[in-house]
């Protein structure tokens, strides 16, 4: 997710404030939990918004500062043939995978394996050198804020999708680079993310997820896997729809066919593809993480220290200039009435989901998809924001 520049967040705040006004406050109960009869109305509203954007199937996640969550399910998780989603389900949530990945990196800071201010070359065993910054190293601080100057435009998207290709090749390719200076500026890159990935193998030495189940997932008491092989029983991962205005969805990630491929050796200098956005989990996993995310002292996985560093802005901070966002968090500053959230999007194969949640009130949202219309409401998708919005108008004043 890119970050919001003023006008679009001026945007956003007026289509948010549109949504809220036209909400019936919510009623709950003590607890916080939503009353069946606005469960019920809210369930309408969550559908219609799900309609208007053609979406395939979701799963939203509503939770409320005082520690009661609500879950709201639509549609389906498979086409064919017809499965609906559940609170089984579970969702690859693209490229909010690079937030998770953060608590993993800070989880290996505090054990002292990782140091996300060292040169990266110290890791992977090789120089990485900026073509046109030689004397600067490019660290995990700047990989995991897109400041690093590495660009997708270069052959990550061709070369880098082919068999036999190698992190080392794609870094070591003029065009992978851009003209900034690492830590100058901020440039969205899945790339660097893939990167920052295979420093965290390298740093730990073992594969990528088995950090995450070690360090986040088994911490949460979470089903999640960013290797859909891992996600038993096999049947409850949702496909991927490219959803269009007409026509049909077009099937284009196909879980079935993923979970029975053969596994894989071994090998960090081809797992820059995994980091970047294959992350899996259901609403419950959801719902862990945006506790996660909105908590005061880390929930077991990072101390309150590091999630505090991971969710503030890291402009000025070793060796970062400009980068308008913590480590893989975005921030969404006012824009939905009496919250700021911090998170992330991810949007892969015609699948969108959400992230985000209020350190200061720990209410939070999540939004995961198996297909829906990709019109944008930038830096968002419309859809995603749209249920956001909504979301947020529904917790508020429940604290």
């Amino acid at each position: 997710m890119k970050n919001a520049s003023p006008s679009e967040l001026i945007a956003l705040r007026a289509r948010a404030r549109d949504i809220a006004r036209a909400l019936t406050p919510p009623e709950r109960s003590p607890d916080g939990r939503l009353l069946q009869h606005s469960r019920e109305a809210l369930q309408k509203q969550i559908d219609a918004v799900l309609r208007c954007h053609r979406a395939v199937g979701a799963s939203i996640v509503l939770c409320a500062p005082g520690g009661a969550a609500d879950f709201f399910h639509y549609g389906y998780a498979r086409l064919r043939p017809k499965i609906p989603v559940t609170a089984q389900t579970c969702f690859r949530i693209a490229s909010v995978s690079k937030l998770v990945m953060s608590f993993a990196a800070l989880s290996l800071c505090e054990s002292g394996q990782l140091d996300i201010d060292r040169d990266i070359s110290d890791y992977l065993g090789y120089r990485v050198c900026h073509p046109r910054a030689g004397g600067t190293p490019v660290t995990m601080r700047m990989l995991l804020t897109h400041t690093a100057g590495v660009t997708d435009a270069g052959p990550y998207g061709t070369r880098g999708m082919q068999p036999g290709c190698t992190l080392r090749e794609l870094l070591e390719s003029p065009a992978s680079w851009l003209h900034t200076v690492p830590g100058e500026a901020f440039h969205y890159s899945n790339l660097g993310a893939g990167a920052a990935g295979v420093v965290l193998e390298r740093a730990a030495g073992m594969p990528f997820d088995d950090i995450l189940q070690q360090r986040v997932f088994s911490v949460l008491g979470v089903r999640a896997s960013y290797d859909p092989r891992r996600i038993i029983p096999a049947g409850d991962l949702a496909d991927g729809y490219s959803v269009r205005s007409i026509l049909p969805p077009r099937l284009r990630y196909d879980a079935a066919q993923l979970s029975a491929r053969p596994p894989e050796p071994f090998d960090p200098e081809r797992d820059y593809l995994i980091a970047a956005g294959r992350m899996i989990t259901d609403s419950c996993g959801m719902e862990r993480l945006i506790r996660l995310l909105a908590s005061k002292d880390g929930m077991g996985v990072i101390s309150a220290a590091s999630l505090d560093m991971m969710r503030a802005p890291q402009d000025g901070a070793c060796g970062i200039q400009s980068a308008g966002r913590g480590l893989n968090t975005a921030f969404l500053p006012d824009v939905f009435p009496g919250f700021s959230p911090v998170g992330h999007q991810g949007v892969a194969y015609g699948m969108c989901a959400e992230l985000f949640a209020d350190p200061k009130t720990g209410a939070g949202v999540g939004v995961m998809t198996s297909g829906v219309r990709l019109a944008r409401q930038a830096p968002l998708m419309r859809a995603g924001f749209d249920l956001l919005a909504l979301g947020f108008a529904s917790l508020a004043g429940s604290g």
